[in-house]
């Protein structure tokens, strides 16, 4: 297999929208735990009728949502870069070559892409295993 070619046409970082909507499940489920171990925690201080406990309610809720795309994207890191030949993805510093005649658009959607084989949402954080017939 050539190299992918070293200069970069176009790189790009994941933005907060992007990280916002497009998560995998792990990190839905993730986030749903975080919220329920916030509520566990919470109920021990307030009884679940006082405005002090919905209010932090609400308060735990949208950090947990808010805040979150931030620390994906402390964590996973992720960049892609456009070369002549090649879409490189790099997330959490793994990086992944896709030769561009295996980069194709799927009309499920216009975040879905059809990358080595398999369905990927544009941001790279999903992957469905199976690939395409």
């Amino acid at each position: 297999m050539k190299k992918p070619s070293t200069e970069v046409l176009y790189q790009e970082e994941s933005a907060y929208k992007d990280m916002l909507l497009r998560k995998s499940w792990r990190m839905r489920i993730g986030e749903t735990v975080a919220f329920v171990l916030g509520m566990m925690i919470l109920s021990q201080f307030f009884p679940s009728n006082d405005t002090t406990f919905k209010v932090l309610a609400f308060a735990i809720a949208i950090a947990v949502v808010g805040l979150s795309p931030f620390l994906y994207k402390a964590m996973l890191r992720p960049v892609y870069k456009l070369t002549k030949t090649h879409l490189i993805v790099s997330i959490s510093g793994k990086e992944t070559s896709y030769p561009l005649s295996e980069v194709e658009q799927i009309y499920e959607g216009r975040h879905f892409y059809r990358l080595g084989g398999q369905k990927r949402i544009a941001d790279g954080f999903q992957t469905v295993s199976q690939p395409f017939e």
